[in-house]
């Protein structure tokens, strides 16, 4: 199978994410952030099954999801963080906590108009960092 169809064509392309389910990790590793683009909004029909199989990744997307959180797009960091974040595993959470502090802390007018501030919130709150 092309690891390039493991990518979708368009916000209905659904097949494309099951292809990457099958394909796995650590296959899919260097696609990470072309899949991370279809978690944007999570209105897209292949948000939801795009954001399940990243969720499961390892250390290995830190770098991309760093980018988004960095980023001056405030509904992508929402759906980043309420998608992916929200659910993966603690290993990847923990090296996420100096940025869900920044962006709880100080939200630029974009990430207050997106509620990024409270997603972020959220997750300190309720997830693993609780025991630090």
């Amino acid at each position: 199978m092309d690891i390039n169809n493991c990518i979708p064509k368009d916000k209905f392309d659904t097949a494309a994410i099951e292809r990457a389910c099958q394909i796995g990790f650590p296959a899919i590793n260097p696609f990470l952030s072309d899949l991370l683009k279809w978690v944007q909004d999570a209105n897209w029909p292949v948000a939801a099954d795009t954001a399940a199989l990243l969720s499961n990744a390892g250390p290995e997307i830190l770098p991309h999801i760093k980018a988004i959180l960095r980023s001056k797009d405030g509904a992508g960091k929402y759906w980043t963080i309420d998608l992916v974040v929200r659910n993966s595993n603690p290993d990847v959470l923990l090296e996420l906590h100096s940025e869900l502090v920044r962006l709880a802390d100080s939200p630029t007018q974009d990430d207050q108009r997106e509620e990024v501030a409270a997603i972020a919130q959220n997750i300190l709150t309720k997830r693993v960092f609780n025991s630090e």
